[in-house]
């Protein structure tokens, strides 16, 4: 990572406005959805829920179920919140110390004041988890806590961290290692039945709002002259 001490070095892009006001929408429309309980959206939820439980029957968070419940618990017990939260304060102190002091604020900022908000939203709303979830997974469960921690750190890493490192085939390689393993915890989230869909859709369409909204309004705050 180039050590550079501009504050231009944020990516500023005309679309994040458009892209706050999808995610926006869709975070909205999928809140009103749960909270409202609307029977359509409740069976697609359920559907999905059962096929797969169908695919995949009641697996349990542990290393003795084969490859796929390995990987699938490793991704669910190291990336909850708290690991995200501990990956985060890293990567911002990182940055800091890299003398990209107000990216590396930025960053710690928009994960803990995300990750807040949606334990805001979870005290609200209220949701009861799925029908023969962990014992672990407790609480309510929307939205995701797992997707809206991991796709606040990894989006924000892939949109604002990743651009300083000069070199194209790391910035590439550790790119694609990010979505994927975001695609894991999303679907370990399906996988061991600790949420149902549109907990997934509303902590990942949230998280990408706040995402853009913050980085809409960075040069706003950090680039004044």
């Amino acid at each position: 990572m180039n050590a550079r001490k501009n504050s231009s070095d944020f990516p500023v892009r005309r679309w994040y406005g458009d892209a706050f006001g999808i995610s926006g929408a869709v975070f909205l429309l999928t809140l009103l959805l749960v909270i409202f309980n609307v029977k359509v959206f409740v069976n697609f939820e359920d559907n999905i829920t059962a096929t797969f439980q169908s695919m995949f029957g009641l697996p349990k968070m542990d290393y003795s179920g084969g490859l796929l419940n390995d990987i699938m618990t490793f991704v669910a017990s190291y990336f909850d919140t708290k690991p995200i939260i501990a990956i985060t304060i890293v990567v911002g102190i990182v940055l800091i110390l890299r003398r990209q002091i107000k990216i590396g604020i930025w960053l710690m900022y928009v994960v803990a004041s995300g990750g807040i908000i949606g334990l805001v939203l979870k005290a609200l709303i209220k949701r009861p988890r799925p029908l023969h979830h962990l014992p672990i997974d407790n609480g309510y469960s929307f939205p995701s806590g797992h997707s809206l921690a991991s796709t606040l750190l990894i989006w924000a890493i892939i949109f604002v961290v990743l651009p300083l490192i000069k070199k194209e085939n790391v910035r590439r390689i550790v790119d694609w290692l990010l979505v994927l393993l975001w695609v894991l915890i999303l679907f370990s989230r399906l996988y061991f039945a600790a949420h149902h869909f549109g907990d997934v859709l509303g902590g990942v369409s949230f998280s990408l709002a706040w995402l853009w909204l913050n980085m809409a309004l960075y040069p706003k705050i950090f680039m004044r002259n």
